[in-house]
């Protein structure tokens, strides 16, 4: 769903079937279908282009408009270097730079654009595939450096030069790293200022010939680390690990599945194939939360804008999980057939939905907001395979067991 407006939502299937749908009015736009399979997707923070991993490279289509076109998709660049299957991926807040990660254990790092002198990192340290890259956000990076450490080199780590920016890779072992690009600043002042004008031409010329765009290419330039963008921010400069954390440091057979971050409050929502989840706060790691949900794995999580909402979901339990985590209560709690829907019947208003399931179990559905509000006991021991309405208010359900 597009950050912006939430107008335009973008669906892929497992068979690599897309729809491009107006959200608001419900309406299909464009159908279309990738190639390779698409693993991840994600918006860009300012919300004119879409990144999707594309087997084991990455594609960054701009964002179409809400009105139907001839030929709406418009692939702006395709990014490679990793060796495996891109499983997850990630944009800078000002949607400069991309941080993608894969199967094969690595991360790599992109300039959306071209930029001049910029060679992509790849970023190594992990033993198993990666689930989950997040970025941290720019403005908070350089405020901690000003704020702490007053812009000098020396800023609590190991590694030398001025921090630029920062990122966290968690692999499928539970293993976090907290990754650091810093750069060496020029001593010579002279020959830089003799320099300027013409790296402000190159600049702009490589970011007119790439698609970018020219004014931000200049200005990025001239006024220095503290208010350049960050994919010019991170030119010349060298990445590396600063930390590393383990969430199960107690169990071997604890690997993680899902992960979410709010990079606005610093908040990282880990799920486990065990069905806990942990909140964590960056970069400290402080482990704020963790709760047991079910005994089966939570396939996606996610955080909400405020920071205030979890959002889990169990592919096996077949179960939608909203949690608040401050005041430690269910704000929503939605769960399907565990095995399939075998079949299903409208009540005479059309209201109310009856399902039954593959589970033996018969649930009632609001039609119009597509919660279920009450599951009845659990009568059949075998598939129920019909169910009909005898009435608004009386259900009728046979099943593979012989019983009605």
């Amino acid at each position: 769903l597009s950050p912006k407006d939430d107008r335009l939502l973008i669906i892929v299937d497992v068979n690599h079937y897309g729809m491009l749908v107006n959200y608001r009015r419900g309406v299909i736009l464009h159908r279309f279908k990738f190639k390779q399979p698409v693993r991840e997707m994600k918006f860009s923070p300012d919300g004119s282009k879409f990144a999707v991993s594309y087997g084991k490279h990455v594609q960054v289509w701009l964002t179409p408009g809400v009105r139907r076109e001839f030929a709406p998709m418009v692939l702006h660049r395709q990014y490679t270097g990793l060796v495996g299957d891109v499983t997850t991926l990630d944009w800078s807040s000002d949607s400069s730079v991309l941080l993608a990660g894969g199967k094969d254990c690595q991360a790599r790092v992109w300039t959306v654009d071209t930029v001049k002198d910029y060679e992509p990192w790849t970023l190594i340290g992990h033993k198993k595939p990666l689930i989950g890259v997040h970025f941290e956000d720019q403005e908070k990076t350089l405020a901690e450096r000003d704020q702490f450490f007053a812009g000098s080199s020396n800023t609590g780590s190991s590694l030398t030069g001025t921090l630029v920016a920062r990122c966290y890779t968690v692999s499928e072992d539970g293993v976090i790293c907290t990754r650091e690009c810093r750069r060496e600043e020029e001593k010579d002042s002279d020959s830089n200022d003799m320099k300027t004008g013409l790296e402000s031409l190159g600049n702009d010329a490589v970011g007119f010939f790439s698609g970018g765009d020219v004014a931000t290419s200049s200005t990025s330039k001239q006024s220095g680390t503290g208010s350049t963008d960050q994919a010019h921010a991170i030119v010349k400069g060298r990445w590396g690990t600063t930390s590393r954390h383990y969430f199960n440091a107690n169990s071997t057979a604890q690997n993680v599945v899902s992960t979410s971050y709010s990079s606005d409050h610093s908040l990282l929502v880990v799920g486990f194939s065990d069905g806990l989840f942990g909140l964590y706060e960056l970069p400290s790691m402080s482990n704020i939360h963790t709760l047991s949900l079910s005994h089966s794995t939570i396939g996606t999580v996610t955080i909400n804008p405020s920071a205030e909402w979890l959002a889990f979901g169990c592919p096996k339990t077949q179960q939608l999980l909203i949690w608040e985590w401050k005041s430690e209560t269910y704000i929503l709690k939605q769960s399907g057939h565990a095995y399939g829907m075998r079949c299903l019947a409208y009540s005479p208003d059309g209201i109310v939905v009856a399902t039954g399931g593959e589970d033996g179990t018969v649930k009632l559905w609001n039609s119009q907001s597509g919660f279920c509000y009450v599951t009845l006991p659990k009568s059949h021991t075998a598939a129920v395979t019909a169910v009909e309405f005898a009435n608004p208010t009386v259900v009728l359900s046979a099943s593979l067991d012989g019983t009605v």
